[in-house]
């Protein structure tokens, strides 16, 4: 058996960076499906290392809709674009419907500022989307935990790694591992 990574080091995208201090994810960052009826491999893997995680509770959560400066709109502001958006295509809904026997066939109006495509991404893909459930939720459970600890959740690769690959004092020293190798 040969493994072959492609970066300096094992993992993939998953990856953390020191950024003012903080040990910060780049990759992936929430252990998901905990807490369902079959238990999750990768949170009995995270709870055995002791990796530090936070619960996250979404059952609060706002959604925001940014300008380009990075500040938050005002909620007024984004509650009218939102209500009038909605409103709109409440009436648009309404006069396709009774004007379905005519030849008219008026293309949507796509959204061009910021507000705009952001309402369009919330309206669209997010509220109104359906999709199929996924199989981690299913399975496992719906709670999600933020990795919080300075190890990062590669930690949890270097963990599985000590399974099947010669390491010493966290360091993967195994010859079978060809690190900077891009195929």
């Amino acid at each position: 058996m040969l493994i072959l990574e492609a970066s300096d080091r094992i993992g993939g995208r998953i990856r953390k960076e020191n950024f003012g201090g903080v040990s910060v994810e780049l990759g992936a960052g929430w252990v998901a499906g905990v807490g369902g009826k079959e238990p999750n491999p990768v949170w009995e893997l995270a709870s055995q290392s002791g990796l530090r995680t936070c619960f996250s509770d979404y059952s609060n959560a706002r959604y925001n809709i940014y300008d380009r400066s990075g500040k938050i709109f005002p909620s007024g502001v984004a509650a009218d674009s939102y209500k009038k958006a909605v409103d709109s295509a409440i009436e648009k809904l309404r006069s396709l419907e009774a004007n379905l026997d005519s030849e008219v066939t008026e293309q949507p109006r796509s959204p061009k500022t910021p507000i705009e495509l952001a309402i369009d991404f919330i309206l669209h893909d997010f509220e109104m989307a359906e999709v199929e459930p996924i199989s981690t939720y299913v399975d496992f459970g719906e709670r999600e935990f933020l990795v919080a600890d300075d190890r990062g959740y590669e930690h949890l690769l270097y963990k599985m790694a000590e399974d099947f690959l010669f390491t010493s004092e966290g360091k993967i020293l195994d010859n079978r591992l060809k690190l900077n190798k891009v195929i």
